[in-house]
């Protein structure tokens, strides 16, 4: 029996801490969201990467890194934003053969928020979000010709699109997304071959602010 009392006081405390959390932020953002002042909002995690070739469904390399997804927005209310944000990411890719490659990502992208994490007032446990620009994906790989750098970049350059959404956890913010870098269909690498689009899979932890 005290078991059970012991955890449901520290249920009722976790619940009281997000509840204060969560006034405090609305309190603070409440004056700057009416006047319509933009906001910054920082994500940092997890990013699975995948080249694929859309005409033949061949997989010539994946990757595991680490993303910084900040993001600039200018409130819509209390549960809706537009803005825009840049997210980096650094990790490492691993090909058909096993080769290993550093590969790091840019993009400059539109933004869409909705729900949790749009403004600093919004209070619901769910949210989602849409994002649209142009950036790169890129890896550094050898080059064997034995002319020029011992590596050169092969990068995936095109427009990029996501879509997302974000769930509060104990008072945590978690984003699960997926996106995709659509190359031009007649762009080559530095080998003269046809890039491929890279689909990315993201986990992302909504950092204090």
């Amino acid at each position: 029996m005290k078991n059970w009392l012991f955890l449901a006081l520290i249920f009722v405390a976790l619940h009281d801490a997000n509840a204060q959390r969560r006034n405090y932020r609305a309190s603070s953002s409440n004056s700057r969201a009416q006047k319509g002042q933009g906001e910054w909002f920082h994500t940092l995690g997890y990013d699975f990467g995948i080249g694929i070739d859309l005409t033949n469904g061949y997989l010539p390399f994946q990757s595991n890194g680490v993303t910084w997804a900040p993001r600039y927005t200018v409130p819509i209310g209390s549960e809706m934003s537009v803005g825009a944000m840049a997210p980096v990411g650094l990790g490492f890719s691993q090909n058909a053969n096993g080769g290993l490659s550093l590969a790091y990502h840019y993009t400059l992208a539109a933004t869409l928020q909705v729900g949790l994490g749009s403004t600093r007032e919004a209070n619901v446990p769910f949210g989602a979000f849409m994002n649209l620009g142009y950036g790169s994906f890129a890896r550094q790989v050898r080059n064997y010709s034995g002319i020029g750098p011992v590596f050169v970049r092969n990068g995936s350059n095109g427009v990029f699109s996501e879509v997302g959404v974000r769930y509060d956890y104990r008072g945590n913010e978690i984003n699960l997304s997926a996106g995709l870098w659509r190359v031009p269909v007649n762009a080559v690498d530095n080998e003269g071959l046809p890039m491929v689009d890279v689909v990315s899979l993201r986990l992302m932890y909504g950092l204090v602010y």
